[in-house]
């Protein structure tokens, strides 16, 4: 997907900036909740539909910085959301995992200082990783993987199919080519909150399977769809920028 290219440091500077402002500022906004080892309810933000922007917008390298900036901000701002806010380290590089990887996949290869990476194989790898690594303990709800597998699978669909975004076309098409990367997006963000409630709070299987799973579904697919519009819309509005 051609987005990347043709733009000043001192543009993508001040996107990264603002993408990192409301990424924190989105922490406000809560839209559903987590059950924590405790019992109790944790919020969940619309950051969850920020967090794509990073990479979709940035690339790989800016979208990594800047969407760790985002999430250091948000966990700042997390104290100040009613309930008990989900400040565990791993949640706090969601935004910038998600921007690295979806970053990766705008191109079957990108170059990074001289080398050229694999984007999405990278990617789809990663997602696989974070699979594995969540049915080692919990395979007994296994089902809980398979928005990883999605993704994953979606991601190296990539390395055959060339998306190219268009701002000047009329219609839903140019909207729909971001949803891939929307999705890798916001699964990728999702992962670290996995792995930071399967290492660090120990939650149990049945709690995976049974009432996060379902719940997920229903975040991560309004996230997907979200996303990829405010995506559309920025890239749509300032097309200047990515021209």
């Amino acid at each position: 997907m051609t987005l990347v290219g043709g733009r000043s440091r001192s543009q993508m500077f001040g996107v990264g900036v603002f993408l990192a402002a409301v990424y924190g500022v989105s922490t406000l906004l809560p839209i559903s909740g987590f059950i924590v080892a405790t019992g109790i309810t944790a919020s969940i933000s619309f950051t969850i539909c920020i967090a794509p922007l990073f990479g979709i917008l940035l690339g790989p390298v800016r979208g990594l910085i800047f969407g760790f900036i985002g999430g250091v901000v948000g966990g700042y701002l997390a104290v100040f959301v009613g309930g008990v806010p989900l400040i565990v380290p791993s949640v706090v590089f969601g935004p910038a995992v998600s921007g690295f990887f979806t970053g990766l996949c705008l191109r079957p290869t990108t170059t990074m200082h001289g080398v050229r990476v694999p984007g999405p194989l990278f990617t789809s790898a990663y997602l696989v990783l974070i699979a594995v690594l969540y049915l080692i303990p919990n395979y007994s709800a296994w089902w809980f993987i398979i928005p990883y597998l999605l993704a994953a699978i979606v991601s190296l669909s990539l390395l055959v199919k060339h998306i190219e975004f268009n701002p000047n076309a009329s219609g839903p098409r140019p909207y729909a080519r971001l949803l891939p990367f929307s999705l890798i997006g916001t699964i990728t963000d999702f992962s670290m909150m996995t792995m930071g409630a399967v290492y660090l709070l120990g939650l149990p299987a049945t709690l995976f399977g049974y009432v996060i799973f379902p719940a997920m579904l229903i975040e991560r697919t309004t996230a997907t769809i979200v996303g990829a519009a405010l995506a559309a819309l920025i890239l749509t509005t300032f097309r200047d920028i990515w021209q």
